[in-house]
């Protein structure tokens, strides 16, 4: 003690005190005391992270300051979180294309400078809630000292998962029961959910709901993964009910300029794309495909064809922001906006509670797009030899953001594709176009509706959609049309004779004449509704819709599992309550998988070379309805199993028109395609506007007589009358 007060050391301290050296500078005192009266910066969050946020650099302790211009595309949804219209961010994204920095520096914003509030981070796992924490969040506080100056200082304030920051709780926490109990955050980031346990990936915007519930307006929510569960769960069934936001670049051609999206996803198939294109040769070796995917991989202009370079690329990605931040769209397009390929977005984004950017692995500066085509055409090399589409999923959702849609990826063929087909079509919708031999009829049955498909087919598997339509009404006999009610009155399946059966096609060129239908499958595999299809079917017979002893409704019924498309027919004889009746119907199983599966191989079918059309041809007719092609999509083949993702309808209806093809055996030697009068009945041209209606045949289903169904068959139907 005597030490420290010596005279000496008392001296010493009298003259520092007397120089001011104890005294802190008056205008700091100011200029603190100002800062309390002072309302909060107001800054966006990419300009807050820019200014502020210091992240360690990639190599040698560096230490960098965030910058937009390493991911452009990320901007826009930085700005969404910053729109008070906005309680949700979604995003669909691929691996290393900084997403996750997103959420960070809107929490560095709250953190640093307010309102701050309960926030709730939530990972797939607990070990990758201790590795972000040690990799990502530690960083962030060591590197920022203003925000570890927030944070409590009380025990267990401080944790490695857990900080208390100017009296609220900020968590990272893994998905799990108790994670989704007792919180109420009101910023909560869904980290990788498609990831989690499937309890929880299912729905991640529920769980954030249920959290933030009574937040009102004040919540904010962000939901960030590679979509690798697809359309069904996940994120992007999270962005299906978004804004649906695409990122829109120009083309860096000169002599093109034109706009189109980088990803266009399946919710805007008119929209143009840019595309990671590559020669590929399937005569040279694994090796050297991969080597030639690498060299000659280019982005293609879907306007001009030009092809892109890396370097074209990353400057037309920044230049999409650089307008974008003139206009407020930052580069990215959503609903209530239109696109022109001249002027680029146009209009006001439609108002929407849930933001939603798809960012696509061609945005990405950091890979070159001669990786991105060696790792695709590794992966499509491996499905091919194998059949095994895990690496081919992995890639697409982990490297391109994309996810795999079966044939869609493997066979070139998507609602795009078709979509385009229908704008090309050469022939309208509910006329005969030249080719078409003989049509079929599909009927899927819903509670309240049917839904119908007609094809058009020729004697080498090509197929022509004549219509499509979904029945909901009947006209009654007092002149009024009431919906139909499928389980509850049988009745209501009379509107299939004249409308389905019994309908003639106006053949093109012919104006006098018409196609019949030749034969019309019915699913009857609901059952809710399997009694009454049968009793449909044996009152159609009844009634006469018949080639001679051979029906016109034929029920079917789909099984999955490797099936032939078309099995040997079982008499259905007696009704729901085992009591015989007549007359006897067939009924028929059909291969629902191998049934899908040649649909869309059919589909991927191109004319040649030389534009001949090739056999198992598609076309469709003018002024066909998009969601009607999309239904072909709803579901996907994924390891060896079908799942669905949304309307499915016209995939199975094909299949069933197919099973109808089959059923008459158009190849049947026995058949005379050569002579018109000769022709199969069922394929015989007649009069489009017969006076007194269709001819009428009288008698019941075929019986079996100890024959076989099929022998029957050729017997009743393939036989040209002389």
């Amino acid at each position: 003690m005597e030490a420290l007060l010596s005279p000496a050391s008392l001296q010493r301290q009298v003259k520092a005190l007397a120089a001011g050296e104890f005294l802190k500078d008056p205008l700091d005192l100011l200029g603190e005391a100002l800062e309390l009266y002072q309302p909060p910066e107001q800054i966006s969050t990419v300009d807050c992270a820019e200014k502020y946020r210091l992240l360690p650099g990639a190599e040698g302790g560096a230490v960098v300051r965030y910058d937009r211009w390493l991911t452009p595309y990320n901007v826009g949804p930085m700005h969404a979180l910053d729109n008070p219209k906005c309680n949700v961010l979604v995003m669909p994204k691929p691996s290393r294309s900084g997403g996750t920095a997103i959420a960070e520096n809107y929490l560095f914003k709250m953190i640093r400078l307010g309102p701050m509030g309960h926030v709730s981070w939530v990972l797939n796992s607990d070990e990758a809630v201790t590795d972000y924490c040690r990799n990502v969040v530690k960083p962030m506080f060591d590197l920022n000292p203003d925000l570890s100056a927030r944070v409590g200082k009380e025990r267990g304030e401080n944790t490695d998962t857990f900080k208390r920051i100017n009296g609220y709780p900020v968590e990272w926490l893994s998905a799990k029961d108790s994670t989704f109990r007792n919180r109420q955050p009101v910023f909560m980031e869904m980290d990788e959910p498609d990831a989690w346990a499937k309890k929880y990936a299912a729905t991640p915007k529920t769980q954030m709901d249920g959290r933030q519930k009574l937040l009102g307006s004040r919540r904010k929510g962000a939901i960030m993964s590679h979509p690798d569960l697809g359309w069904a769960s996940g994120v992007a069934a999270c962005f299906e009910d978004s804004s649906r936001g695409i990122y829109v670049m120009r083309c860096a051609a000169k002599r093109c300029r034109k706009y189109a999206a980088a990803y266009a996803t399946k919710f805007w198939d008119e929209i143009p794309e840019f595309k990671l294109t590559w020669n590929r040769n399937a005569n040279l070796s694994n090796d050297a495909r991969i080597d030639l995917a690498e060299r000659s991989a280019h982005m293609l202009c879907p306007h001009c064809g030009a092809k892109l370079s890396d370097v074209q690329r990353r400057a037309m990605v920044d230049e999409a922001l650089r307008e974008g931040e003139k206009n407020g769209t930052f580069g990215w397009l959503h609903r209530g906006q239109t696109f022109d390929a001249v002027e680029g977005i146009l209009g006001e984004m439609a108002d929407t509670e849930t933001h939603g950017f798809w960012v696509h692995g061609l945005l990405l500066k950091s890979v070159t797009v001669g990786k991105l085509a060696r790792e695709y055409e590794a992966a499509l090399i491996k499905f091919e030899r194998t059949q095994d589409v895990s690496v081919l999923k992995e890639f697409l959702s982990k490297a391109l953001g994309e996810i795999f849609e079966g044939a869609a990826t493997t066979g070139g063929v998507s609602a795009k594709v078709l979509k385009d087909r229908v704008r090309e079509a050469g022939y309208d919708r509910g006329t005969i176009p030249e080719g078409v031999r003989f049509v079929t009829a599909a009927v899927d049955t819903g509670g309240r509706y049917f839904d119908v498909m007609w094809l058009g087919w020729d004697l080498e598997a090509r197929s022509w959609l004549i219509d499509r339509q979904t029945l909901r009404q009947r006209l009654h006999s007092d002149g009024i049309w009431r919906d139909i009610n499928l389980a509850g009155n049988i009745d209501d399946w009379s509107v299939l004779l004249d409308m389905v059966v019994a309908r003639r096609f106006p053949i093109e060129g012919r104006p006098d004449l018409a196609l019949p239908v030749a034969v019309t499958c019915i699913d009857s595999g609901d059952g809710n509704v399997t009694w009454k299809a049968r009793e449909f079917a044996r009152r159609a017979m009844r009634k006469g819709y018949a080639w001679g002893g051979w029906s016109k409704v034929k029920l079917v019924k789909g099984f999955a599992g490797k099936r032939p498309i078309l099995s040997d027919p079982r008499k259905v004889d007696k009704d729901e309550n085992g009591k015989p009746v007549e007359p006897v119907t067939l009924e028929y199983n059909i291969g629902a998988d191998r049934a899908k599966e040649l649909t869309l191989e059919r589909l991927a079918v191109r004319p040649g070379r030389d534009g001949a059309p090739k056999p198992g041809q598609c076309a469709f007719p003018r002024e066909l309805e998009g969601f009607y092609i999309d239904q072909f999509f709803g579901e996907t083949l994924i390891d060896g199993k079908w799942k669905r993702s949304g309307p499915n309808e016209s995939l199975d209806l094909y299949g069933y028109n197919e099973a109808a093809r089959l059923m008459l055996r158009p190849d049947n030697e026995k058949n005379i395609w050569t002579d018109e009068a000769r022709l199969p009945v069922w394929a015989r041209p007649v009069p489009l506007l017969p006076e007194g209606g269709d001819p009428k045949t009288t008698g019941g289903e075929v019986k079996a007589g100890g024959a076989s169904a099929f022998a029957l068959f050729d017997q009743a139907l393939n036989q040209s009358e002389e």
